[in-house]
């Protein structure tokens, strides 16, 4: 009993598949991090997006959020890391190195 236990034990972590594909786990992590989903500002792409307006002298100014999809890989995680002052918008997210690889590869990665 024991052996046939161990065999069906082996060919399960053999022909077993991942619970969801490195992709589903980037798409996963970029719309919705720590609650605070990238989407919401940076868009379905993250490219540059209208974030609201700014009434200043009775003129209507567009608030933008800069594109994020060219960004090097250093300034990609500086935005993520550094500490934030309360003028930023930019929320804080805590991700490990390997969750800012993957976010960063996908963002500049996907299909188009």
């Amino acid at each position: 009993m024991r052996l046939i236990f161990i065999v069906l034990l082996i060919f399960s972590k053999l022909f077993a598949e991942d619970f969801i594909t490195m992709k589903e786990y980037a798409k996963m992590l970029y719309e919705n991090p720590r609650g605070i989903s990238c989407k919401e500002c940076h868009g379905k792409d993250g490219g540059e997006q209208i974030l609201g307006y700014i009434i200043k002298k009775d003129t209507k100014i567009p608030y933008k959020i800069p594109s994020i999809q060219n960004l090097s890989f250093e300034k990609f995680k500086l935005a993520l890391t550094q500490e934030k002052d309360s003028r930023s918008i930019m929320p804080s997210y805590s991700l490990t190195e390997d969750e800012i690889i993957t976010l960063y590869n996908y963002i500049n990665h996907k299909e188009k």
